[in-house]
């Protein structure tokens, strides 16, 4: 458009700046002299265009966030965005933002059409994001006056076009819904909060439903659904399910308007009785604070074309909640472990699954048999169920025609189960499957799908409790999902289970059973003297594990045959936390399989992984027992193991390949705590373990706060002392991180050979901490504040065994390692993750009595058999780090360290004896930085490893590092050259590169 089509746009602007001048030199307040003049300018927009339905109302409430924005925009009866003025020169840059306005911006940020100005900068954000380039004025407002002009008219007007034109997009892309609605289904959260706040606050009498009915709401949605749910997990389930029951209702092409939601519920509830319900007893109470937030979700799921979504996309739905989540609360979906099934992973499992019900549970029809009923615990979005559906479908139409799959699927709807904590999730679960038995013809069951609403590991046997009709879809939900977890016997548990390992508490039933009943049903994992390491149990992927075995194998005596397959981490199938677990699998079932998908180990690189976002190693687990099988007291499954490599990609292909009943699977160990890895064909077994020769060993320090080890001893005093210089008691629980063993309010016994003060933390007035030189990771030594108040586990025997002399042997006893270092060694105090950042086993080679710490005549025994005068511990500990300090060791026995836990091949020959113990004396004393096994004779100089002066071999630091700290590390193989940040070092060889401990990089962690 040419430049002079502006020529109105430059006369409102100058009469803008014309009007703000003299308002500004009038003395009022800045922001409220630009108000009219602002005014004025939209109006000249508006008749322009010939916008006659723009009308705006200044200092507009939005009660639901507790801000005022400047003004609120209205096209016809709706209100369409918002404005929110600054005083002229302050910055609307978000990035800029002091406290309050930081605050207010926070509160504002998801509404889908907000501007800000100051007069000169004007900015328009959509969701938090800010749409286009920001349009600057030339001149300012106190001085320019009919001067002040647009830098480019052409884009400022484009700008306050969009802005007065917005109304709710088409969405017609899975990638536009998410983006449209989480933001305002986070808003419809924070306003519930709000709600909550202000009910707490009210002075009305407890009872008085009308001064709080978000209350009494909360408290019938956890007494109905879910008894443990706090205000935020009851304001996220609140925003979650209005947002999902109208995307649901709009797929069913129900009208959405504008306080209509107990009609959109009625009608909803003819298919989906406990959306539609909850719906209507969600919004039934809802005030002016709800407003706004409520018009702008419905308005926009109203433009939701599902028909264009669907169109040609089977997986349209697949994954819209792993995208919500992401930008709904990305947060909440790591606590909540929803990392959602790869589709290529789920129809593996379910085939194989299948396979296992046709050929071990004797069903030649797999899932389509009338007898087999499926649960997946951990419902999600319902892919498993959903795969299963479309299984059986396709197998009746190749063996009976088209028209057998809408009868298949029929018979199949009634005694397919799925139970899920959210309802969002759940509302897309009950989307897809509805969508699929539409594209089938097949109708709903008569009481709809068996998905429900429900917490798994809650108790199914708890008493009903007599509620109000209103409540009769809620409740009847609840108790239909408890007789099906109480007395209904399933065939198959086919699922992928949340992950947190911080999930203590949150077991339910499963983890704790009522006072004065029966022990919890979590305890048939757990394995006699093994307490020590079951905190491993403790994971929700371990509840769910459990709830599924008990189902299957424990809950229905008359039935007790059946298949669980779970994809979860594989940490219990090999360490010491899982025995309990391996020995139950052993005794209860009959047969299993295991899948390694994750053979690189711990974080391993992102292409490798099934799931991108996971680093832990999983695998998948199938176990069967059979109904025709003889069981005697030393009965003992039959568990097979194999591994996929490769990247993503070959690992989907691989897993298409593999049958329960080709050659490809190895046998694992036979007895009950075994791990679950192959038995070793080498010899292994018959090497002593690492623990045999050193008997007493230890986790390392756990401080369970990272303030308290630094590099810096200066770092550290600085931090020490701002903490015991803190008055304000809440600032300084943050800055102490208080847990359950450690607060400000408490004193402990000093740690053993230092001295330590007798008052508390909160009483503390000595402003200098002790310090000790402590190993933090394998060759990282940092500081450590010596003070038993500061440390939750600080092995009081590890401190007391600190000696001269003394070294400490480390391995990684409860994960399987694959490269590196399988045994590392260092004189200094080991934190619990000093070998490769995944826990590990200390074993100290002296008592803190000095005495060795190997079993009584070990050491005279290896003296006689190998002909010398004598054998010391030392020597013992110099062989095993000479034999598994290095590489070549895991890579000679890496099938064998798939199971944790280091043996070691002891020699009968002199010199090969002699020969290790004086290679192994090198490494103890470079390992402890000379301070261990020096002898000047044979280049071994006491506290100094560094090469000599003039050496090939010794490192030169070729440029500087700078002042700022570096943020990135690289290697010149070619040079070998590393740099760090803007530092060189040459010569660094390659082995050191690359060398690791465990897979843990030494250099680049």
């Amino acid at each position: 458009m040419p430049e002079d089509s502006y020529g109105w746009l430059r006369d409102a602007v100058s009469e803008f700046g014309r009007q703000c001048r003299q308002k500004l030199a009038g003395g009022g307040g800045p922001e409220s002299s630009i108000r009219s003049p602002l005014e004025g300018l939209l109006r000249a927009v508006g008749e322009r265009h010939q916008f006659r339905e723009i009308s705006w109302h200044d200092e507009y409430r939005i009660p639901e966030l507790g801000v005022r924005p400047d003004y609120a925009v209205r096209s016809g009866h709706d209100i369409t965005g918002y404005i929110e003025l600054k005083k002229p020169g302050l910055s609307v840059d978000p990035e800029t933002f002091s406290k309050h306005n930081r605050e207010q911006w926070e509160k504002l940020r998801d509404l889908p059409n907000l501007l800000y100005s100051n007069g000169t900068e004007w900015r328009l954000f959509r969701h938090g994001e800010q749409l286009g380039e920001t349009v600057f004025f030339h001149g300012a407002l106190k001085s320019a006056g009919e001067k002040l002009s647009a830098v480019s008219p052409a884009s400022f007007d484009a700008l306050l076009k969009q802005f007065l034109r917005w109304t709710p997009p088409k969405i017609t892309q899975v990638a536009r819904l998410v983006h449209h609605i989480a933001p305002l289904c986070r808003l419809l959260r924070s306003t519930v909060l709000e709600q909550l706040d202000f009910e707490a606050r009210s002075s009305a009498p407890d009872d008085d439903v009308r001064a709080r009915p978000f209350t009494g709401l909360k408290n019938d949605w956890r007494r109905l659904l879910f008894p443990t749910a706090d205000d935020a997990t009851f304001a996220d389930g609140y925003a979650q399910t209005i947002t999902f029951a109208l995307l649901l209702a709009r797929t069913e092409g129900i009208p959405l308007e504008a306080n209509s939601f107990h009609e959109i519920g009625r009608l909803l509830d003819a298919d989906h009785g406990l959306m539609g319900k909850a719906l209507q007893l969600l919004t039934d109470n809802i005030n002016e604070r709800f407003t706004v937030t409520l018009d702008l979700l419905t308005r926009t799921i109203a433009e939701v074309r599902w028909d264009v979504i669907r169109a040609g996309n089977r997986d349209a739905y697949l994954h819209l909640y792993e995208h919500f989540l992401t930008v709904y609360d990305p947060s909440l979906r790591q606590q909540s472990g929803s990392y959602y099934t790869p589709l290529e992973i789920v129809e593996e499992m379910v085939r194989l699954a299948e396979e296992v019900v046709r050929t071990r549970l004797g069903q030649e029809e797999g899932f389509g048999a009338d007898e087999v009923k499926i649960v997946d615990p951990a419902m999600g979005t319902g892919t498993f169920l959903h795969t299963i559906i479309e299984r059986v479908a396709e197998q009746a139409t190749d063996r009976h025609g088209p028209a057998m799959a809408r009868d298949a699927i029929s018979r199949l709807a009634s005694r397919l189960f799925g139970f899920e904590l959210q309802t969002g999730p759940f509302a897309v679960a009950e989307l897809r499957a509805s969508d699929m038995l539409k594209r089938y013809g097949a109708p709903l069951p008569r009481n709809g799908l068996s998905f429900f609403v429900t917490d798994t590991l809650d108790n199914p046997f708890v008493e009903e409790e007599h509620l109000a009709s209103t409540y009769g879809a809620l409740s009847d939900s609840r108790r239909r999902a408890n007789q099906i977890k109480a007395r209904t016997p399933v065939t198959a548990v086919v699922t992928n289970p949340p992950y947190d390992d911080k999930a203590e508490g949150r077991g339910g039933w499963v983890e704790k059973r009522p006072a004065g009943k029966e022990p919890p049903v979590l305890d048939a994992f757990r394995y006699p003297d093994n307490g020590r390491h079951e905190h491993m149990l403790k994971n929700m992927y371990v509840y769910f594990w459990r709830w599924a075995t008990w189902k299957v194998f424990d809950a229905h005596p008359e039935d007790q045959h059946g298949v669980v397959c779970l994809i979860t981490p594989s940490g219990w199938a090999t360490g010491p936390g899982g025995r309990g677990m391996r020995n139950y699998l052993r005794r209860t079932c009959d047969e299993g399989w295991i899948i390694n998908l994750s053979p690189e180990g711990q974080r391993a690189p992102v292409p490798s992984r099934v799931f991108p976002g996971v680093a832990q190693p999983l695998a998948i687990h199938i176990f069967v027992r059979r109904a025709d099988m003889v069981r005697g007291p030393h009965h003992q499954a039959h568990v097979h193991y194999r591994e996929v490599t490769g990247r993503r990609e070959d690992k989907f292909r691989q897993l298409r390949g593999i049958g329960l009943d080709d050659d490809d699977w190895r046998d694992t160990h036979a007895e009950g705590p075994r791990p679950f890895t192959p038995a070793s064909r080498s010899g292994w077994e018959e090497f002593p373990e690492l623990g045999d020769l050193f008997p007493w060993s230890s986790l390392g320090i756990t401080s369970n706060r990272s303030w308290v080890s630094s590099p810096s001893v200066e770092t550290l005093r600085r931090r020490w002392a701002r903490l015991i210089r803190e008055t304000d008691q809440v600032e300084k629980g943050n800055l102490f991180k208080e847990t359950r063993d450690r607060t400000l309010a408490y004193s402990r016994q000093p740690l053993p050979a230092h001295s330590g003060s007798p008052l508390s933390i909160g009483q503390e007035t000595i402003t200098t901490p002790a310090l000790i030189r402590v190993g933090l990771r394998s060759f990282d030594r940092q500081y450590l504040i010596a003070d038993n108040r500061v440390l939750d586990y600080p092995r009081p025997s590890l401190w007391a065994s600190l000696q001269p002399g003394q070294v400490f042997l480390n391995q990684q006893s409860s994960h399987a390692i694959d490269s590196g270092a399988a045994v590392v060694a260092t004189h200094l105090l080991p934190d619990t993750h000093h070998f490769n950042g995944r826990g590990g086993r200390v074993l100290p080679i002296l008592h803190p009595d000095g005495s060795a710490n190997t079993p009584t005549g070990l050491l005279p025994h290896l003296a006689h058999v190998l002909g010398v005068e004598r054998v010391t511990v030392a020597d013992l500990a110099a062989y095993t780090i000479a034999l598994a300090g290095h590489r070549a060791f895991t890579e000679r026995f890496t099938e064998e360290l798939l199971t944790p836990g280091v043996r070691v091949p002891l020699t009968r020959e002199r010199a090969l004896w002699e020969k290790g113990v004086s290679l192994g004396r090198k490494v103890l004393w470079a390992s402890t930085y000379g301070e261990r096994c020096a002898e000047p004779s044979a280049g071994r100089p006491p506290r100094n490893v560094e090469f000599p002066s003039g050496e090939p071999g010794q490192v030169k630091y070729l440029s500087h590092i700078g002042i700022g700290l570096p943020d990135r590390m690289r290697y010149e193989a070619e040079t070998q050259t590393l740099h760090i940040g803007e530092a060189r070092f040459a010569p660094v060889p390659q082995a050191v590169w690359r060398y690791d401990v465990g897979g843990m990089g030494v250099l680049n962690k």
